[in-house]
């Protein structure tokens, strides 16, 4: 954890995963309702809309390779490892932009 410097991955890249869930809060006012995180656990919430399936977002994503969880159905958590470098954060941000862009 140390000798890596886990920790300050974890919240640098966490800055930046919540980075990208805030702008897709902007770019989606009617289907992001918030986000939140503390280093590498992260989620963001969606609005309470049948057309907004936590479920099916989930699916979706992992059809992307990412591993998301939804959670009373409109909330999406995404913790991914400590390892994650910045180009994987930012491959994550267009998976999601792409399924919330589909919704």
């Amino acid at each position: 954890l140390v000798e890596e410097k886990l920790a300050e991955n974890a919240i640098l890249r966490g800055s930046q995963l919540l980075e990208h869930f805030n702008n897709l809060k902007s770019k989606f006012p009617d289907k992001i309702k918030e986000v939140r995180g503390k280093g590498l656990l992260t989620a963001f919430e969606m609005f309470d809309d049948p057309k907004l399936d936590g479920h099916k977002v989930s699916l979706e994503l992992l059809k992307q390779n990412i591993y998301a969880k939804e959670t009373h159905k409109t909330t999406i958590r995404i913790a991914p490892s400590l390892t994650i470098n910045a180009v994987q954060i930012d491959q994550i941000a267009e998976a999601i932009n792409s399924v919330i862009a589909g919704l």
